[in-house]
């Protein structure tokens, strides 16, 4: 603690012998199942000695353990060349295993896959546009800050699209592969990087012959060498940090936003696929406890007969501010709960020990209204903090 008055001498003798004593320390544990006898008991000798005279701060008697402690050191533990890699691995398996602790049991980071939460959080959003990207430095500054990309697809040989192939790359780009083929059979392949549900729906790429979910006009689009198969401006994913341990001691509250798996909600069974079981993460609002009764009259939502309040992003929600759309109704036939009062009200029942979550971009969100309430044994933790990118929403998360 008081270091920093002692004289210059004296820090340099105490932090070389404080240096020597953790080497000659863990020297003799690694080396303690092969060492002689008498080395190991002279090995812990010196840091007995280390201990004694680091207290009392003797520099003159240091500096003689020093010379004796060096001496033995390099007879019985002989610097090599792995020296520098060892320590090197120490370290990354240490922050290793500190991270994937950090990760397990206190936060998690996550990214917003679409945009049923906005404008609280926005999820990944890509825009057609017309204009030319602009200069790579300022598509880097754009990154960096805002989180946006610049794509400009173009074809080679052209053709039609055959086949739309979905991929990921590791557990943050999702992309999807577009397969052309001309006239003589040959084809290509052009990478987007967006999900494929993506490129359908915003981007108004389907395979040849593939009814539109719209109007159901077939697709027949047909490139030619050189054209423009998508010119898009994409807004990354906000991403996030999970807290995992509130929930540990205490249960959501309304007005939470909270993360939550989908596995083992029937109706969410295979949101990833035919074939995938739904173990991926939502992000929603939770709006309703156990034996809430919910009520849906846009723009607003009622709980228990009374507005809903615990987060001010409901106010937005009402009066229609900050581009907050008001809740919404859902098909009578795919909601989960009963349309009242000539279509202008849907009631919902919070089942025992689940949550009710809804998305604050009500219009297009596909929340509790269509598959029901979140178990408690779903819950993976409370949506604390945006840290990138660095638009308005970073921050806390209310």
């Amino acid at each position: 603690m008081f270091k920093f008055f002692l004289p210059r001498k004296t820090k340099q003798v105490l932090a070389e012998s404080e240096l020597i004593y953790v080497n000659l320390q863990r020297n003799r544990t690694y080396a303690q199942d092969t060492m002689a006898a008498r080395d190991l008991e002279t090995a812990e000798g010196l840091e007995a000695r280390y201990k004694a005279l680091l207290k009392t701060r003797d520099v003159e008697g240091l500096e003689k353990l020093n010379k004796e402690a060096m001496k033995f050191c390099n007879r019985h533990f002989p610097a090599t060349a792995w020296d520098g890699w060892r320590e090197n691995v120490e370290v990354f398996v240490v922050a290793a295993i500190m991270a994937l602790a950090i990760r397990t049991f206190f936060l998690q980071p996550f990214q917003i896959p679409t945009g049923s939460m906005e404008p609280t959080l926005f999820g990944i959003e890509p825009v057609l546009t017309s204009a030319q990207p602009p200069n790579v430095l300022y598509q880097i500054y754009d990154f960096a800050i805002n989180g946006k990309t610049y794509s400009r697809v173009v074809t080679d040989q052209g053709g039609k699209i055959v086949k739309l192939t979905p991929g990921t790359m590791t557990m943050w780009f999702d992309y999807t592969d577009v397969t052309l083929e001309n006239d003589r059979g040959d084809q290509e392949t052009k990478r987007i990087w967006i999900r494929m549900y993506d490129v359908e729906t915003k981007l108004g790429l389907y395979e040849y012959g593939t009814p539109d979910p719209h109007d159901q006009h077939i697709h027949d689009e047909v490139y030619t060498p050189g054209a423009v198969l998508a010119n898009y401006v994409t807004q990354s994913g906000d991403k996030v940090l999970v807290d995992k341990v509130t929930y540990n001691f205490r249960s959501p509250q309304r007005g939470d936003v909270f993360i939550f798996k989908t596995a083992g909600i029937p109706q969410l069974a295979h949101e990833r696929g035919p074939d995938q079981e739904g173990s991926e993460d939502f992000i929603k609002r939770c709006v309703g406890l156990a034996g809430d009764l919910v009520e849906v009259k846009p723009p607003k939502l009622y709980i228990n007969g009374s507005l809903a309040a615990g987060s001010p992003a409901y106010e937005k929600e009402f009066s229609g501010q900050d581009n907050y759309p008001g809740y919404s109704l859902v098909q009578p036939w795919e909601s989960f709960g009963t349309t009242q009062d000539n279509n202008t009200t849907q009631t919902y029942y919070v089942p025992v020990d689940c949550y009710w979550a809804m998305g604050d971009n009500s219009p297009n969100s596909k929340d509790s209204r269509y598959w029901g309430g979140v178990p408690r044994q779903n819950l993976v933790g409370r949506g604390y903090f945006v840290f990138w990118p660095f638009t308005s929403r970073w921050g806390w998360i209310r």
